[in-house]
């Protein structure tokens, strides 16, 4: 039998949600590196699909579907599943809970990070339309918890590195709680140098702190 300590200490700790994720490298980023591959893959994330429905759902031939489920296939990203395909319908599923793209990719394959990262700021963008679109008709206490909000400060290297790794552990903490009435909540998070040094420091939309306020 265990300690109860180290159980409760294994217990406040929280899990890694990217632990199954799959490792990007100089190869397998030219496997997502494309704005439509990057839809096919977060749909099969979500669930196993078929080449029909990926094609229905994105509106794209049947064709095209069936060629980027074959680069994602090739560079490890999704695997047939036999349990739930037919002789006349192929279904396929995700090798990994996401991926991780790490930071040494930057240099070595600048282009190919920069054209991922469009696919990924650009689905944020249509999820927070959609959200949007919503946002006076969610329901008493959701519309009021929901939140928007760009912030501009001044931070040393030390700490914006310190900012990342605080905000990493409370998305990591969250993930593991849940409870009666739980709604998956999107939560969009990004940081990054201004892009031009005289940007204005005006927030955009802030909400305030507390119950009445409100998410790479």
């Amino acid at each position: 039998m265990s300690d109860s300590r180290d159980s409760a200490d294994h217990r406040s700790t929280p899990h890694d949600p990217f632990e199954n994720a799959a490792h990007l490298d100089a190869r397998s980023l030219r496997g997502l590196a494309h704005p439509l591959r990057m839809r096919v893959y977060q749909l099969i994330q979500k669930a196993p699909a078929t080449g029909k429905s990926i094609a229905e759902r994105l509106d794209i031939s049947s064709a095209s579907a069936s060629y980027h489920l074959r680069q994602l296939e090739t560079y490890g990203f999704i695997a047939e599943d036999p349990s739930l395909g037919t002789s006349r319908e192929r279904w396929w599923r995700a090798a990994h809970k996401g991926f991780r793209l790490p930071e040494h990719l930057d240099t070595e394959a600048p282009e190919l990070t920069t054209t991922l990262r469009h696919a990924i700021a650009a689905r944020w963008s249509e999820r927070l339309a959609a959200a949007v679109n919503l946002w006076s008709a969610q329901p008493e206490g959701w519309r009021e918890a929901q939140l928007m909000a760009d912030r501009t400060v001044d931070l040393t290297l030390d700490q914006m590195e310190r900012f990342r790794a605080e905000v990493v552990e409370l998305l990591n903490r969250y993930s593991d709680e849940g409870g009666p009435g739980e709604r998956t909540v999107n939560v969009q998070f990004g940081a990054f140098p201004a892009p031009e040094p005289d940007d204005d420091r005006t927030p955009e939309a802030d909400s305030p702190p507390g119950p009445s306020a409100e998410t790479p």
